[in-house]
């Protein structure tokens, strides 16, 4: 039985979706290949520069003697320590903070090259089928339809590939050291919300990292409209985009009032978003709300991968 024309439509937008993904992921490994050469040229260059000095240094000396056969030999060694050593400092440079503002800006540049390419892959990660992202089974589906001809519709297709889904090869844990990495590059999150009517808002805050993975403390006024939208416990988040592009993104959220008030999270601040506490008196402290923000599952998404990440229990607060 051949597809409906609703399906066919489904797999053509999810074959344009494919398209896109390659197209960024050809973009994301020539961005990889071109730090990787860059960084390959400028030690390579600081390696020059040593055997030019080691050259240099034996010049000088052996211009003040006499004049001796096999002397070359010396130069040889001397141009050939000069150059490793000038590798090993062309190393140490590029892992010093001037050496990583360098690889920053080449990668900004590359990026800015490829930025068509990078963001017509980001707007297709999503792909939504009856109000659901279906993003992960998407090659599934098509191998299903397309390849194997086994179903003659996308809903079946779908429901196969949830009985069976393919496990991907990054672990967990590498997943959720990707996710504490990004949420560290920022204490800044866009918190979307909805009133008892259902009317949406979103709101730029800043947030801290606790010391349970997937758990974030925000804070508010007590008589502002965020207060009673959070009360509701409906809210998702994103994070803007880091200096590398990366983002974090949830919708599984749990929201609640904190058991401690802000005077027990003020270090977090104070460590996390430096001048936060400066302006608050010892009164707004005790007035404000700290809300705690516990995430069941996230999305970590950069110009290099897209991976989701599941949180367990994360048991009791420490903050006492």
């Amino acid at each position: 039985m051949p597809l409906s024309h609703v399906d066919q439509a489904l797999i053509g937008d999810m074959k344009q979706r494919e398209l896109h993904l390659k197209s960024r992921q050809r973009a994301a490994d020539a961005i990889l290949f071109g730090l990787r050469r860059y960084r390959k040229v400028c030690v390579a260059l600081v390696g020059v520069v040593g055997a030019a000095a080691g050259a240099g240094l034996f010049l000088a000396v052996n211009s003040t003697l006499p004049e001796r056969p096999g002397s070359w030999r010396l130069m040889l060694l001397n141009v050939i320590l000069g150059a490793i050593l000038g590798v090993q400092l062309g190393r140490s440079l590029l892992r010093m903070k001037w050496g990583h503002r360098l690889l920053a800006r080449k990668e900004g540049r590359l990026r800015s090259e490829y930025a068509s390419e990078l963001h017509a892959g980001r707007r297709w990660r999503p792909f939504y089928y009856q109000d659901e992202d279906i993003s992960p089974y998407v090659p599934q589906i098509l191998y299903f339809i397309e390849g194997e001809q086994r179903f003659d519709s996308v809903h079946a297709a779908l429901a196969f590939a949830k009985e069976h889904p393919h496990r991907g090869t990054t672990s967990p844990s590498r997943v959720l050291a990707m996710f504490n990495k990004v949420a560290a590059q920022t204490n800044l999150v866009v918190v979307s919300s909805a009133d008892e009517a259902g009317t949406p808002s979103s709101r730029l805050m800043r947030f801290v990292r606790s010391d349970r993975p997937g758990v974030w403390y925000i804070t508010t006024a007590p008589h502002g409209n965020k207060a009673h939208a959070f009360d509701t416990g409906r809210i998702a988040l994103v994070t803007p985009p880091t200096e590398s592009g990366a983002t974090i993104g949830s919708n599984r959220v749990q929201v609640r009032r904190a058991e401690v008030p802000f005077p027990q999270v003020a270090h977090l601040y104070r460590a996390q978003v430096p001048g936060y506490v400066d302006r608050l008196t010892q009164d707004e402290q005790q007035r404000e709300l700290v809300y705690e923000v516990t995430l069941q599952s996230a999305k970590v998404d950069t110009w290099l991968e897209h991976e989701i990440v599941e949180f367990d229990d994360p048991g009791p607060s420490s903050i006492q």
